[in-house]
């Protein structure tokens, strides 16, 4: 074992001096006169990575215009003599106090946690490689960078080869929980829900921001993928995950938080079943119940509604049976931007053209010289003037119809450009846009009896064969790289201000560059519908 096998057991050091501090179980609680954490009895990780992260419970609402010390859902204070043993008179929407107590210091996104969970996020995934895939541990033989740069060298094409599965349901679920990981550090945003607006997307964009970098470290950093298993010197190696896992984890977080308040607590506004909404919470939200291990968090915590368990749980069960017997409210309402300040309303006088537009799309491309592609992509536009935007994208495809089953072939588009937005202002908005940039077609011949005769030498480092088989011994590749241009354009409909849907976008295509074998890329006709986040107007 050379020098590369020290990297993983320095990585494994850090992860416990992380978090190695012990951990408390939760108990039973006073909800109107205890600790702020009167919920959710915090480990004590949290307070001794950052013990500003607690404050002491107010118990009566604060002053208004106080954005540092927010009273979400915050119990009112019972005047002297009177009784509040009526369900009805209780707080509505209790939450996690010690989630909703801020100041003025303490309004600063929380680095040392989140950093803290991304890590061992990472290293859980990690350690399954190591422990199920042999082809990994192998490549903890040799020289640690020189495999690694020559791995991420490797990087090109669209597809990495894997199913189905992997980048349209694995990695969005990866990048959902990098997402969570980042709300719940963020003690600004961290108690936004489906509904509240400009708080809301803005907090998306700051969880999908936080999980792009941290994939991207995953696929190619200095703990990642390609530095600990020289992935792309073993398989196909694609930017599919790259744009897919932010992108479509940005969807899996919104699909998580409409579960959350459509579908769990409504659940929870039917039934005391505490199996039930355990199991409910940490299904229907698997980014966020992952995202609270990662936090030494019970899996089904919500920040936003009350505990599961101890005195929370008899509060819970009155509230319901006041709500059944017609004696009180609904128990779990949601108030849209309930977690403000008392008496502060934020007024922001927004152009209706966006400033920055983000988009996720898959796409369609016929070559008219013959052959046909299926892919995806992202772009990022930026506003000169209510008619001019300036815009980047990066998209690939997988190339059909290969006359053999071991051929595979794969489209990978880069530029930047203009679009001209005439009714930039308008619901339905059409536009037109040019994008200069390159193209790269690779193509890619497999001897699959090859790649089973070497498997077999090997036989999982009980072989003859000392290494684990690269990808160059079985595999002959044939590339192309030139100029490319795309000349096009579609309409937007406007479906609320931070979204539009670009239903349709038809765009000419022409690269300077040779044939690839029997692929013929010079010229195409691509077509693509969009999804689109319009930031600036919201």
């Amino acid at each position: 074992m050379k020098a590369r096998c020290t990297v993983l057991p320095v990585y494994l050091f850090a992860c416990f001096l992380t978090f190695a501090t012990p951990l408390l179980a939760q108990t039973s609680v006073d909800i109107l006169t205890g600790p702020p954490d009167v919920l959710y009895t915090k480990a004590q990780l949290s307070a001794s990575i950052d013990p500003s992260w607690s404050f002491p419970l107010l118990p009566t609402r604060p002053l208004p215009n106080t954005w540092d010390a927010p009273n979400i859902y915050r119990p009112l204070a019972v005047p002297a003599g009177e009784s509040s043993s009526r369900s009805s008179d209780a707080p509505k929407n209790l939450v996690n106090q010690d989630s909703k107590t801020t100041s003025s210091s303490n309004t600063h996104f929380r680095w040392g946690p989140a950093f803290g969970e991304s890590l061992l996020y990472t290293g859980i995934m990690h350690t399954f490689d190591l422990s199920f895939q042999a082809g990994t541990r192998d490549a903890l033989n040799g020289h640690w960078f020189t495999h690694y740069t020559e791995s991420v060298s490797e990087l090109r094409g669209w597809s990495d080869s894997d199913t189905f599965m992997a980048p349209y349901v694995g990695h969005p679920i990866e990048g959902s929980i990098f997402g969570f990981i980042e709300r719940q550090n963020d003690p600004r945003f961290k108690l936004v829900q489906w509904g509240d607006g400009r708080e809301y997307w803005i907090s998306m964009l700051r969880s999908m921001a936080y999980s792009a970098v941290w994939h991207t470290q995953w696929k190619i950093g200095p703990l990642s993928e390609d530095s600990i298993a020289n992935v792309m010197l073993h398989a196909s190696p694609g930017f599919i995950t790259l744009v897919d896992t932010p992108t479509l984890g940005f969807c899996t977080m919104l699909a998580e938080d409409a579960a959350d308040r459509y579908l769990i607590m409504g659940l929870e506004n039917r039934t005391n079943n505490r199996a039930m909404i355990i199991l409910a919470r940490s299904f229907l939200n698997p980014g966020r119940t992952f995202a609270n291990i990662m936090a030494f968090r019970p899996p089904w915590v919500r920040d936003t509604r009350l505990n599961l368990f101890g005195n929370n749980y008899e509060i819970r069960k009155q509230l319901l049976a006041d709500y059944k017997n017609g004696d009180g409210e609904k128990p779990f309402q949601f108030v849209k931007n309930e977690w403000m300040p008392a008496g502060v309303e934020f007024n922001h006088p927004h152009p209706k053209e966006a400033d920055i537009e983000l988009t996720a799309f898959p796409y369609y491309e016929t070559f008219l010289g013959g052959g046909s592609c299926i892919g995806g992509g992202g772009s990022g536009a930026a506003r000169v003037n209510p008619s001019l935007q300036v815009l980047t994208e990066v998209s690939g495809c997988l190339i059909m119809h290969m006359p053999q089953y071991n051929i595979s072939a794969d489209s990978l588009f880069y530029g930047g450009g203009l679009r001209w937005t005439p009714l930039a202002a308008h619901r339905f908005s059409p536009y037109t846009q040019f994008l200069f940039g390159g193209r790269k077609v690779t193509r890619e011949v497999d001897d699959e009896a090859l790649k089973k005769k070497l498997l077999q030498e090997w036989n999982d480092g009980n072989g003859t064969l000392p290494h684990y088989p690269l990808r160059s011994a079985w595999s002959t590749e044939t590339a192309q790289n030139g100029p490319s241009i795309a000349v096009g354009g579609g309409f937007d409909v406007v479906i609320t201000r931070p979204f539009a849907w670009r239903v349709l976008n038809v765009e000419y295509t022409h690269s300077w560059m040779n044939d690839v074998a029997q692929i013929h890329p010079q010229e195409g006709l691509k077509i693509s519908t969009q999804a689109v986040v319009r930031i600036g107007t919201w």
